[in-house]
């Protein structure tokens, strides 16, 4: 008997190769990547419902921007299968080495996925073990394509192969960096149209808080130069003496309304203290609430879920950086072994760790300057030599700032609103100027 062996030959003349295993693993590695995406969203889903205050990372991501990420392997795997169907054995090496760059890039996205499941995860992942199966799955499935290509590559010997491989690596690699651009661009734009609408929401209780610190500031000003007078007892009609540049008006603010209110002193008749109120038309709501200044040059807030609690809407303590300086001098003192405090200042002294912006010193060493306020260092007293002063003055007055501050020897804060320099015969400042916290003793008006 004659054995006759297998032509490698179809009759056509194609060469055969085996192509049922490759197409079968490409179906199940895409079935188990899809898998293995949708335990990705359960857990981002579980995430966002157990901290429902984190938000999300970005802006999310718009339906053809998701389809265009689904879009991306899924060309690919489509074009490898069609072409793994074929007879042709140049388009059946086209197909399998694209399937091999497929399984490559995927095999390698896989990889650093669950590396962050297992290593970089902020909880415990109820599916993790759910993901660590389907991932042994895949991998096992591209494991099998690439074994499967690499044969067909060597059966066919065919330039396709490579050339097919290197235009899908590189189109693939090319397409996701342009749609993590596009995601990126996205993200800037909805932040960008975020802050805009920020500005638009507190825009007029900012404008509110401008004309009463400027109105105050005028008021304040001119009971200074002239204490006899007092406060006016009313802006509408306005004083015969009126010198301020904003002129007074109950709507001179977008959805507010603006009283003045005078105090009277008890016995004489006096004006001895007014009060500023600016109130949001309608019911306060988040970026519409209630702003008040006196003569203490503090513009107080209610804020629209809790009115009755007055705070202090600008923190000015905070904002002068007053109490940054200290703490940074005398860090420099422990970290030198200083038991004297300096007679001047230099930069390694003042540090950098501030929240607004750095002091700049001038040539003396003992003023030093923000943009809004101007610092003078005091140098330490006899008998006290360890100890040091700080005073810092608004220099805007009437417009970005209204009080003034010194921080004595002892560590007391005292703080005035008139357009002057502190001393530490003023009262100490309130503990809310430098905070968020409540103001305690503040007489907020009936609204």
């Amino acid at each position: 008997m004659v054995l006759f062996e297998q032509s490698p030959y179809d009759l056509e003349g194609n060469l055969i190769v085996p192509r049922h295993g490759i197409r079968i693993a490409l179906l199940v590695a895409a079935l188990a990547a899809a898998v293995f995406c949708w335990y990705l969203t359960l857990e981002n889903q579980r995430w966002l419902h157990n901290h429902p205050s984190t938000g999300a990372s970005g802006v999310p991501d718009p339906q053809w921007l998701i389809l265009l990420w689904i879009t991306l392997p899924l060309v690919p795997f489509i074009a490898s299968e069609a072409l793994l169907s074929l007879r042709n054995e140049e388009w059946i090496a086209a197909g399998a080495g694209m399937a091999a760059a497929l399984v490559a890039g995927s095999a390698v996205y896989g990889i650093l996925e669950v590396l962050s499941l297992i290593f970089m995860s902020l909880s415990p992942d109820p599916y993790l073990k759910q993901q660590l199966l389907v991932f042994v799955v895949f991998a096992a499935c591209c494991v099998w394509v690439a074994i499967a290509a690499g044969r067909i590559a060597a059966k066919v010997r065919s330039g396709a192969f490579v050339v097919a491989g290197v235009i899908t690596l590189v189109s693939m690699i090319g397409a996701q960096r342009m749609l993590r651009r596009t995601e990126i661009q996205l993200d800037q734009e909805h932040e960008v149209r975020k802050s805009q609408a920020v500005r638009e929401l507190f825009q007029p209780v900012v404008e509110a808080q401008h004309v009463l610190t400027s109105l105050a500031g005028c008021l304040i000003l001119n009971e200074s130069v002239h204490p006899e007078t007092g406060y006016p007892r009313a802006l509408d009609p306005e004083p015969p003496d009126w010198r301020c540049e904003r002129k007074f008006a109950a709507k001179a603010v977008k959805e507010y309304s603006i009283i003045y209110s005078a105090l009277m002193a008890s016995g004489n008749g006096r004006v001895s203290d007014f009060q500023l109120v600016a109130t949001p038309l309608g019911t306060p709501v988040r970026g519409r609430y209630p702003l008040m200044v006196d003569s203490r040059g503090i513009v107080f807030s209610a804020l629209w879920e809790s009115p009755e609690h007055a705070r202090a809407a600008t923190s000015e303590a905070r904002q002068s950086e007053i109490w940054q300086l200290q703490r940074s001098i005398q860090q420099y003192m422990d970290e030198k072994h200083l038991t004297v405090a300096p007679l001047q200042l230099n930069a390694e002294m003042v540090g950098k760790e501030y929240g607004s912006e750095v002091p700049r010193i001038q040539d003396d060493g003992i003023t030093l300057e923000i943009q809004h306020y101007v610092f003078h260092y005091q140098r330490p007293r006899p008998g006290q030599p360890s100890q040091f002063a700080i005073s810092v003055q608004c220099q805007s007055y009437g417009q970005d700032c209204l009080r003034s501050y010194f921080l004595d020897y002892g560590g007391i804060l005292h703080a005035t609103g008139e357009p002057r320099a502190a001393t530490s015969r003023d009262p100490p400042a309130m503990d809310c100027e430098g905070s968020d916290t409540k103001c305690a003793g503040v007489d907020w008006p009936v609204l």
